[in-house]
């Protein structure tokens, strides 16, 4: 049997299970992807956390780890960012091998040459907590219904609608909730002092603190 042969599809995924793997609070979970979306690099942690093998993940399509619940037209959000060459960050709940899930916040960063072809992707990820699932599942939960029912053109006029009326982005949304939501903002000083939210946050203070959030010095 060759590689190609064994290389694992979305056909692979097992069947969802409601339970959380709970991720330590400073992991870090990598993977590089080509320009088409297959895996090339990961690390340690993120094959712990997925429950493959590097050998099954070298390869593989990155959404075999793409969990239901997840709206389509979200990935559809990213992939035109990160095609566009602008780094984009993302809510996500991925799906483990044996069918737990967990939650993770991704920043994509693409990487160019110097005529700026696509090279590749690389995905960062750290673990969010409960009150961040809990700030973005209703929304996601919409959409996915509506990708049932009307399927994903609809859900994606529903979103952008969603978005004029806030008037906000997701990359706005994404940031907002983690910055207000997420404990570790907190503890580094971020979203704690009163009537401060994303908006009126100057865009040095909002680096710093992703760069912190992710462990980039």
């Amino acid at each position: 049997m060759t590689n190609s042969d064994k290389r694992l599809t979305k056909k692979d995924r097992p069947t969802p299970i409601n339970k959380e793997i709970i991720i330590d609070n400073e992991a870090v979970l990598i993977s590089v992807t080509d320009p088409k979306g297959i895996i090339t690099e990961v690390n340690d942690v993120f094959v712990q956390t997925a429950g493959y093998s590097e050998q099954e993940l070298i390869g593989a399509a990155h959404n075999v780890i793409r969990h239901p619940d997840m709206p389509k037209v979200l990935f559809k959000i990213v992939w035109e960012h990160i095609k566009d060459r602008e780094n984009v960050m993302a809510l996500v709940k991925n799906l483990a091998k044996d069918g737990r899930y967990y939650w993770i916040l991704t920043d994509f960063v693409t990487k160019v040459d110097a005529d700026r072809n696509i090279i590749s992707y690389t995905a960062y990820r750290r673990p969010v907590c409960k009150e961040v699932q809990e700030a973005i599942s209703p929304l996601y939960k919409v959409l996915c219904a509506i990708e049932e029912l009307d399927g994903m053109e609809a859900s994606e006029k529903f979103l952008m609608d969603y978005f004029d009326r806030k008037k906000i982005t997701y990359d706005e949304m994404v940031e907002d909730i983690i910055i207000m939501h997420c404990k570790k903002a907190a503890a580094l000083g971020f979203g704690n002092q009163q009537n401060e939210d994303f908006k009126t946050m100057t865009e040095e203070k909002k680096q710093s603190f992703f760069k912190k959030f992710f462990g980039i010095k």
